[in-house]
């Protein structure tokens, strides 16, 4: 009789941790794909050459890009390309941080048609201050609307900013406000056949959108530093906000494209 009480409950101890092994395991499952790091950049491979921001790295592909606004004044396209620029964000537009009326950038279509001409791989980014849904649908309108007939080669960019820290008209909104907008700005761009792209600096990408929303974007981050303090796999970093380029006149963005060979 002992030996068989010693079976049964050897069976009942088995038969719980059976169960409590595959718990464990499911755990473990959903560790991984929940909280595991995103991939990361080696700081110490990033090289600045001159204005030139590379990354030593074999793994990747690189590229040299700009980006540039109606501030930039009339570009000499030929003589950026011949620069060594190889990709350029225009700015299509923007909504006033204040006053909230629509713009589109004063030199938006000479700008995609001199990039365009010169070769360059060409996006667009626009700047947002809508403050609730039906404001970003209008923006949407709008960009798309301007959009028609032209092939970018690179996404479409939502960029939202602090414009004035008294006045600012978004400066109420709150974190998940601001992420629904920019995740409804970027599923519209997709949905019209377009990639789409967030840009911000570490501050606005952790503190002012939910950052694990994000996840899944495109980023283009900002930093005007020698290496990046972010390193997880943005797309697009903005090093220099006082680059020099020929054909520009004074400072330029500069921006280093990276890449993930197959």
């Amino acid at each position: 009789m002992k030996k068989r009480r010693k079976f049964r409950l050897g069976r009942v101890l088995l038969l719980l941790m059976v169960p409590l092994f595959l718990l464990i395991m499911i755990g473990v499952g959903i560790q991984k794909v929940f909280f595991s790091k995103p991939e990361v950049y080696d700081p110490s491979l990033f090289v600045l050459e001159g204005d030139r921001m590379t990354y030593q790295d074999p793994s990747y592909e690189t590229s040299w890009g700009i980006d540039v606004s109606e501030h930039n004044q009339i570009i000499d396209w030929d003589q950026v390309a011949d620069d060594g620029v190889e990709f350029v964000f225009v700015r299509l537009g923007y909504r006033g941080g204040i006053e909230g009326q629509l713009h589109e950038d004063e030199t938006f279509s000479a700008n995609i048609q001199g990039a365009r001409e010169a070769g360059l791989e060409l996006g667009v980014y626009w700047y947002s201050s809508a403050i609730d849904q039906e404001e970003l649908q209008e923006e949407i309108d709008f960009v798309l609307e301007r959009l028609e007939g032209i092939q970018l080669d690179l996404p479409v960019v939502y960029d939202m900013e602090i414009f004035d820290a008294d006045q600012g008209r978004i400066n109420s909104l709150s974190v998940e406000e601001k992420t629904d907008l920019a995740l409804g700005f970027c599923d519209a761009m997709e949905e019209a056949g377009y990639e789409s792209m967030v840009y911000g600096n570490y501050t606005w990408l952790h503190e002012h959108l939910d950052h694990e929303r994000i996840l899944d974007q495109n980023i283009w981050y900002a930093a005007y530093q020698e290496t990046p303090d972010m390193t997880e796999n943005f797309t697009i970093w903005q090093y220099s906000q006082t680059g020099q380029v020929a054909g520009i006149q004074g400072n330029v963005d500069l921006n280093i494209r990276l890449t993930k060979k197959e």
